[in-house]
């Protein structure tokens, strides 16, 4: 049997990025200096609601990050000028760009002796694009043979497709793959249900409770094997992967 591994895109660490996110949405609500927890709350919790039902529109290409934020303020009744709105899409996609460039270098150690190992991986990741736009000059390139951007395909997890589009593009069956990720988009039940083994990555959840939640682990990872360090990653993929890998080369000699 020939094993395969997927990646989340959570291979770099978002906190900073999502806690700017946090501010700067309050100042497009029109009260930038009010940020207490009795005003500011309710609407960060509508927001992040509404934010969330825009996802598959954000990440199938069909807004973009500004007119996204720009439709769900005025849904509130916010009021936000549109040198804020731009001003916010360029923080952002500044941010992802310095996160892109800078990996946890026990990340990129994982990486590496995953890929020595002769194992093939691949990305699958629900974007709107904009995260994305300096991938080329990130040090994951190197690592991934397929890369799958919602927003480029136009599908979003957990929708079977997308998984199913990345196996075809490796020229494997998902019963064939590991998939790993923090579980956000219900993307583990999307894995499992095309018959992919999926795991939670658990490590980025436990980091970021203050901005997830501390009941995060509970609402992603269960009912899913858990990986709490990387380097558990490469210990799985050296346990199931590699031996597979192994036995195949042998038999094709």
């Amino acid at each position: 049997m020939k094993w395969r591994y997927f990646y989340h895109e959570h291979l770099a660490d978002y906190a900073e990025l999502k806690a700017k996110g946090l501010v700067s949405r309050g100042e497009l609500y029109g009260n930038p200096n009010d940020f207490s927890e009795f005003s500011f709350k309710p609407f960060l919790e509508d927001f992040q609601r509404e934010y969330v039902n825009h996802r598959p529109a954000r990440c199938t290409g069909q807004l973009n990050y500004a007119a996204s934020l720009r439709y769900i303020v005025g849904k509130l009744g916010g009021k936000s000028p549109e040198s804020t709105i731009k001003t916010l899409a360029e923080h952002r996609q500044s941010a992802f760009t310095a996160h892109l460039r800078c990996i946890e270098p026990e990340i990129l150690d994982m990486l590496d002796e995953i890929t020595a190992s002769g194992v093939r991986l691949g990305l699958i990741s629900n974007t709107d694009g904009s995260e994305v736009l300096d991938w080329a000059n990130s040090p994951l390139v190197r690592f991934f043979e397929v890369t799958i951007f919602s927003h480029a395909v136009k599908i979003v997890k957990p929708e079977p497709d997308i998984y199913q589009h990345a196996c075809r593009n490796l020229g494997i069956a998902p019963s064939d793959c590991i998939f790993i990720g923090d579980g956000n988009s219900d993307e583990l039940r999307g894995a499992a249900q095309v018959g992919m083994s999926p795991f939670c990555a658990a490590w980025f959840l436990r980091q970021h409770t203050d901005l997830l939640g501390e009941d995060i682990m509970m609402r992603r990872a269960v009912g899913y094997p858990v990986l709490y360090h990387p380097s558990e990653v490469a210990d799985l993929v050296n346990e199931k992967v590699v031996p597979h890998t192994e036995t195949q080369d042998s038999n094709s000699a």
